[in-house]
């Protein structure tokens, strides 16, 4: 980890949270951070687009090595029409990716409610493809009835609106 001036042992709280998560990746199955936590458990900065599919598939790799079997990298984009996850099996060896429309903007919440929903189908028992594309698909859904409301909901996009199309899609 890079030094830090805040702390009498060079560690700040930051810091200590990232050693304590990557201890988490190590015994996890399956890890889903989004483009910003990937570069914080790789200790290296954040790169905001411009980036190509050798860089990301490099990113699950590394990440990989932390310990999870399965790395689902959440927010990648490499244009400005689509957005969705790539994701990474070690054991395999085999890379995967789904794309949905890219919705401008920023929503809080919707990697819980991606994490959630990709859980939640997988332990229906889908497999990961079709967890991937469940969860990318029920998200954006979230997005798009949350446009126009923003302001009044600001705190998360508006998932309890779009349950019944889960339900479908989980059927």
């Amino acid at each position: 980890l890079r030094q830090c001036s805040t702390a009498d042992d060079g560690l700040c709280a930051e810091c200590r949270r990232c050693l304590e998560m990557k201890k988490l990746c190590s015994k996890a199955d399956v890890i889903v951070p989004n483009l910003t936590e990937a570069a914080q458990l790789l200790d290296e900065d954040y790169i905001d687009g411009g980036y190509n599919e050798e860089y990301i598939k490099n990113l699950l790799i590394r990440l990989s090595n932390l310990g999870s079997k399965i790395v689902v990298l959440t927010g990648v984009s490499f244009d400005d029409n689509s957005q969705g996850v790539m994701s990474y099996n070690r054991e395999t060896g085999e890379f995967s990716s789904y794309f949905n429309e890219n919705i401008p903007g920023y929503f809080h919440s919707t990697g819980d409610i991606f994490s959630s929903t990709l859980c939640g189908a997988l332990v229906k028992g889908f497999d990961m493809g079709k967890a991937v594309k469940i969860a990318v698909d029920f998200t954006v859904d979230c997005i798009k009835h949350t446009i126009g409301s923003e302001k009044e909901h600001w705190y998360a996009v508006k998932f309890e609106e779009c349950i019944p199309d889960l339900i479908e899609m989980i059927k």
